[in-house]
């Protein structure tokens, strides 16, 4: 697994996981680190904080509603600061890399992981036009949800941080299916659940034409998850 190979030889801490929604990225942490402490995660859903507190128990792991842009810790708090997947849902995804590096102790490890949106596969296509899809749901509701990055976007913001001894990794998750019926069933039926969420909405009618032009794009191509850059570093001393 591309994060044990990253992660295995280095000793956690008190590791903080922004956006850590139900806690999937930190049941890979605790998996791949050499070692650890605490794990603290921070996520602005009261319910999917539930969810990761049912997860992980015990003394070590802590779970906080807060927001990304404005974290309730002191300067230097955590040894290892991670966000997964969630960057992109950041209304002010600088001012969130900011306050990251604030609370990170000098010469601790910063770990950025986020999906990109170019040199797409045509599984992969489908995943864009679903998950851009849902960001666009997620805006109509009221919940801050931007569309993935470009390469170069993402690269620009990774390089803002100016981590040291910093190493970028390019990786394709492995999708073992991604045309079989089973895989691409299980996605539309999440998608036209959506519809429920919408319900008093004008735009309802509107997005179940989309969805149906979609599920013809799944079933055409299949879909899989798309690539993901993976960038860790330390902050300077």
């Amino acid at each position: 697994m591309i994060f044990e190979e990253l992660l295995s030889g280095i000793d956690g801490g008190k590791v903080l996981d922004i956006g850590c929604g139900s806690g999937q990225f930190i049941e890979v942490l605790i998996q791949s680190l050499g070692s650890f402490d605490s794990v603290t995660g921070i996520d602005v859903d009261e319910s999917v904080l539930r969810e990761a507190g049912t997860m992980f128990q015990g003394d070590a792991f802590r779970f906080i509603k807060a927001s990304s842009q404005s974290l309730p810790f002191a300067d230097g708090s955590f040894d290892f600061v991670t966000i997964s997947k969630a960057l992109h849902h950041m209304a002010n995804d600088r001012l969130t890399l900011d306050e990251m590096k604030r609370v990170l102790n000098k010469g601790g490890y910063f770990l950025i992981n986020e999906m990109i949106r170019d040199g797409l596969s045509a599984s992969q296509q489908s995943h864009l036009l679903y998950h851009h899809l849902r960001s666009e749901i997620d805006q109509l509701l009221g919940v801050s949800h931007n569309k993935t990055y470009f390469r170069s976007e993402l690269m620009d913001l990774i390089s803002s941080v100016g981590l040291e001894d910093l190493s970028v990794t390019e990786y394709r998750p492995e999708e073992p299916a991604p045309e079989e019926p089973a895989n691409i069933e299980q996605y539309i039926a999440k998608m036209t659940g959506w519809l429920d969420e919408i319900n008093d909405h004008p735009e309802r009618e509107d997005y179940k034409k989309r969805m149906t032009v979609l599920q013809k794009h799944f079933r055409e191509n299949g879909i899989s998850k798309p690539t993901q850059i993976i960038a860790l570093g330390k902050k300077n001393k």
